[in-house]
Parts: C-alpha cells; sequence; structure tokens
C-alpha cells in the first residue's frame, strides 16, 4: 500500500505529458476545502488561477466520501484517508503540516499521557485521530477505549480521561482546571519521530484534476496567499468573518507553526505515516 501511495505523489516539475494535459486551466470543477482558518492561504485566491472552479467547504471527514462518489474532484483531504481511497492521488506540493508544534491539534488531559484508560475523539479529521492513536499505541504502550467527541459537544462536560481537538475550536479552547494537561500532537510528532507531520493535501481521484495546469494554479495560489496573508485577513474582516485569534496571533500561527510546501522532510514524513497506520 505505501508503494502505491508513495507512485501517486505528482510534483508539478515531473509530470509526464499525457492526453489528460489538454484539459484547458479554466475547466468547471468541484473543489473541497475545510473550514478552518490554516487553510486561508492555500484557498483564499483560487478563484483568480480556476475562475470556473466551484469551491465548497467541508469537515476533513466527510471528503473522502464526497471524492469516491465524485460529487467533488479536487479535496484539500486529510492525508490519512489515502489508505482507503487507492484512487486518489496527490496534486501538487501544496499541504498543511507542520515542524514542531502545530497549536490547532491539541491532546487535553485530566493526567498524565502514560496514565489515560479513556479518550475522546474529535469527528471532524480521521487523519488527526488516526495520527493520536498512532502516537499512544506506539511509543506510550497505549490503546485506550475510545468514544466520539461532536462537534456541538462542549469538552468540559466530557467524561474520558482525554480528549483530541481540531482546528479552530483547538486554537481558541480554554480548558477548565480538570484538564491539567495539554499536549500538542505535531509536537509529540517531531520529539517521537524527528520528523514533520502531513495533515492535508490536495487529492484528486480523476485524470482531469492530474494535469500541469490545475498543479500550477494550486501551487500559485498558495505562493500568493502566502506573501499577502495581511491582505487575507483583511479581506475576511470586511466580509464579517470572525478570527478563532487575535490578527497578531493568527500570523504568527501562519508564519510559525504551519508548513504549506510539502519538501523533502514533510514528505518523508508523510511516507512514515501512512506506512504505520
Amino acid at each position: 500500500m505505501l508503494a502505491l501511495i508513495v507512485l501517486c505523489f505528482i510534483p508539478a516539475c515531473s509530470l509526464p505529458h499525457l492526453p489528460f494535459t489538454i484539459f484547458p486551466l479554466t475547466m468547471f470543477i468541484q473543489i473541497g476545502t475545510v473550514p478552518y482558518c490554516n487553510a486561508f492561504p492555500l484557498i483564499y485566491y483560487l478563484p483568480e488561477y480556476l475562475p470556473d472552479a466551484v469551491i465548497s467547504e467541508w469537515y476533513p471527514s466527510a471528503m473522502r466520501e464526497q471524492l469516491a462518489k465524485g460529487n467533488l474532484d479536487l479535496a484539500l483531504l486529510p492525508v490519512a484517508e489515502l489508505i482507503s481511497l487507492p484512487q486518489g492521488k496527490m496534486v501538487s506540493n501544496c499541504c498543511i503540516a507542520c515542524n514542531g508544534a502545530v497549536r490547532s491539534v491539541l491532546l487535553f488531559s485530566r493526567m498524565p499521557i502514560e496514565h489515560i484508560q479513556t479518550i475522546a475523539l474529535d469527528t471532524a479529521s480521521r487523519s488527526s485521530v488516526l495520527t493520536c492513536e498512532r502516537l499512544l499505541r506506539q511509543f506510550y504502550g497505549l490503546r485506550p477505549k475510545k468514544c466520539r467527541l461532536e462537534m456541538a459537544h462542549n469538552p468540559d462536560t466530557c467524561s474520558a480521561d482525554a480528549f483530541l481537538l481540531i482546528g479552530d475550536r483547538a486554537l481558541t479552547y480554554q480548558p477548565s482546571d480538570c484538564w491539567a494537561y495539554r499536549y500538542d500532537i505535531g509536537e509529540l510528532w517531531k520529539e517521537k519521530t524527528g520528523l514533520p507531520l502531513v495533515f492535508a493535501a490536495w487529492v484528486g481521484c480523476s485524470p482531469r484534476v492530474w494535469a500541469p495546469s490545475i498543479v500550477s494554479a494550486l501551487e500559485k495560489s498558495r505562493d500568493n496567499g502566502l506573501q499577502r496573508l495581511e491582505a487575507i485577513l483583511d479581506a475576511k474582516e470586511r466580509q464579517g468573518i470572525a478570527l478563532p485569534l487575535g490578527r497578531e496571533q493568527v500570523l504568527d500561527y501562519y508564519r510559525q507553526a504551519v508548513v504549506y510546501t510539502m519538501k523533502e522532510e514533510e514528505y518523508a514524513g508523510l511516507q512514515y505515516l501512512l506506512g504505520n497506520l
């Protein structure tokens, strides 16, 4: 399975000149993304480079099914979903990753991590859940009893020993005193493996979105977004979209916590993750 996934990666510079390259840049495609601020730099300028695309928001855990059914052509998919989506291929070197603390994938616990026996898992992302479970199993010898932490559920009322939060909810959550321990999953992963942790990447199941023109559009959107972070936040504020943190904190999160380009080290971390899930 790992070998197949490795071969599915399509760097922009190495795409072969196959017949699917005839698709025009402005072709109509359905794109799924996530409702979290960490995706803003990747997607804000997409309409400029893919003007005929229809972009919709989904929770990460829902997108694999939408891709498999053909309801989405391209999605900012949690990478763990590649395990059960063999027809999916990563499109471009864009990603959401970290090389240490990520701040938006957090484990809160009543006790030290090595004593956790029950855990509530955020239902929004299968990838973060699988990564957390693997850390507990491989490095702490734990297989805690699991339950679901629904999006509408207040974590403070959780009866488990620990719970996992992701996305904007993790960035803003202020735990009550009973949650004495806070673990950053990106930081734990780096500490235990020495590698970056990749959470999501652009994935498509159809040759029509594997074209060099699409790869180029995704990477140009990302590059423009990273160069114009403050302009993106200005636009979001004009649209009345509330940021999960203060403006300077969000900018620091983009610049210090999140990695948006999959280089050799990130790809090694991805291989390690997918090969051991």
